[in-house]
Parts: C-alpha cells; sequence; structure tokens
C-alpha cells in the first residue's frame, strides 16, 4: 500500500522518522511520498529519499507560504533545481487557499502561477494540488495556462459532489484523507463515489487529520492510511486486497514510481 501524500519531514514524525516508516512498513504501506511545502522543506523530504529506498519526495510552494517567495523567478529557478533529482515524483504541493485569510490571495496567485508556469516546462511532472474553499478559481488558473488536467491530482479532497464533478471533468485524479471516515464527513464519502476507481488515490495529509478509528492520536502517521483504504473499499463493495492493487496502480502510473 502506498500512502500518496505525507509530511515527513514535519514536527511529531520528523524526529523519530526510522521508527514512523518501520512501522508504517510493518502495517503493509510500503511506499510513502513526503510532499514538500516549500524550498527547504522539499531539500529535507529529498534527505530522507537518501535514507530510505521506499520514500519519494515531492517540492513546491503551498499557499501558505506564498508571502515568504515574493520574487515568482526566484521561486522557478529553486524549485527547477530541486526537481531535478530523481526521487522528486511530482510538483507540489500548490494551489489556493481561501480559508485564512493570510497569506493574501494576490500572493497567492502569483505563487501559484510560478509553479503553473514551471509546470508547463517540465511537462513530464505530474502536479499535486491544494485546493480549500477555491475550485472555481483553482480550475480556472489550470485552465488559463493550458496544462492537462491529466497531470493533476486534487489532495485531500474535502468539497462537494458538484465540486468533484468540475474537477473530474478536466480529467484530474482525486485523493482522499482520513477525514472521509468522520462521521460528519457524509457529503465527502458521497463525493468519493463519484470517482472512477482509476482516478483515486489515497493518503494520510499525516501529521494531520487521523482516521477513525485513531480520529484523536496525534500525530497521524503513514501507517493509517489502511484505515481510509478499508473504508472506501468497503463502501465499493470490494475487498481491501483489491481496493489496494487498484489505487497502488494509480500511484505508480501517476507519479511513475517503481512496483515495489
Amino acid at each position: 500500500m502506498i500512502d500518496t501524500h505525507c509530511h515527513l519531514t514535519y514536527d511529531g514524525l520528523h524526529e523519530r522518522v526510522d521508527d514512523v516508516i518501520a512501522d508504517a512498513v510493518a502495517g503493509g504501506v510500503d511506499r510513502m511520498i513526503t510532499v514538500g511545502t516549500a524550498p527547504a522543506d522539499a531539500r529535507k523530504a529529498i534527505a530522507l529519499t537518501r535514507r530510505f529506498d521506499n520514500i519519494y519526495a515531492t517540492a513546491g510552494l503551498h499557499p501558505h507560504y506564498a508571502g515568504d517567495w515574493s520574487n515568482p523567478t526566484l521561486l522557478v529557478e529553486t524549485l527547477r533545481e530541486l526537481v531535478a533529482d530523481p526521487k522528486v515524483v511530482a510538483l507540489g504541493e500548490m494551489g489556493l487557499d481561501k480559508h485564512y485569510p493570510d497569506p493574501p490571495m494576490k500572493m497567492q496567485r502569483a505563487a501559484f502561477a510560478a509553479q503553473l508556469e514551471l509546470a508547463n516546462e517540465l511537462s513530464s511532472l505530474p502536479i499535486i494540488i491544494h485546493n480549500r474553499e477555491a475550485t472555481d478559481d483553482t480550475l480556472a488558473m489550470i485552465a488559463d495556462f493550458g496544462i492537462p488536467g491529466e497531470r493533476f491530482v486534487f489532495h485531500c479532497f474535502t468539497g462537494t459532489p458538484d465540486e468533484i464533478d468540475k474537477i473530474l471533468a478536466i480529467g484530474a485524479m482525486v485523493s482522499f484523507t482520513g477525514i472521509i471516515t468522520f462521521k460528519n464527513a457524509t457529503a465527502i464519502a458521497e463525493a468519493s463515489d463519484r470517482v472512477p476507481l482509476d482516478r483515486l488515490m489515497i493518503e494520510t495529509d499525516s501529521p494531520y487529520l487521523a482516521p477513525e478509528p485513531h480520529r484523536k492520536v496525534r500525530p497521524n502517521e503513514p501507517k493509517y492510511v489502511v484505515h481510509v483504504a478499508e473504508f472506501l473499499a468497503k463502501r465499493r463493495g470490494m475487498s481491501v486486497a483489491e481496493f489496494t492493487a487498484v489505487v497502488d496502480d494509480n500511484a505508480e502510473r501517476f507519479f511513475g514510481i517503481s512496483v515495489c
């Protein structure tokens, strides 16, 4: 099983990363993608890939940190260097977040646009999208740059069935976290039913969003992605083994990572 989106560089995981990875593998999670949210974070992620063959990294600028990179040219140059590493399997995470007032949307858009421009240049790399309460604006910017929708995964989907229809319409992948297991997340579960099986992935987004039955556990860990798989498999009337085989194949194909 693959955890397609975690943050092994974050506090709560990084200082005990050997145990976190060992526990994940013992629980059947054999590969993990640790996602860079800023250049410095991506460098830490790449360093982990040097130590562990089953860890992959990404490089991007999360919208929360757009205010730290006011020079789009420098951002692009820095990310271009980072994604040249052979263990970097995607650009991102990047996108828009309207949940908080800062950084201002103008800064978020500038950072997102710079990264989409780089994505056009690096046409072989998939792209991880962070989208919170900004689906229409995010899709509009993607359309402005003319990047094929199948290059994108909208990670940690928390929107409505109507929003997922718009995302699916461009051909993008969609990934779900432990949020989908929460009793109050029925709309997200219903939205997941609309995703074709060959465009579905699973993740933890750890150290956040631990799934049931570990919802109160802090921090979340990659080993808990099995509960996301169990929930979605049951919802689709599939065995966990059958479901896992499909979503692993999706992740291997999308990110270009090797079969374990």
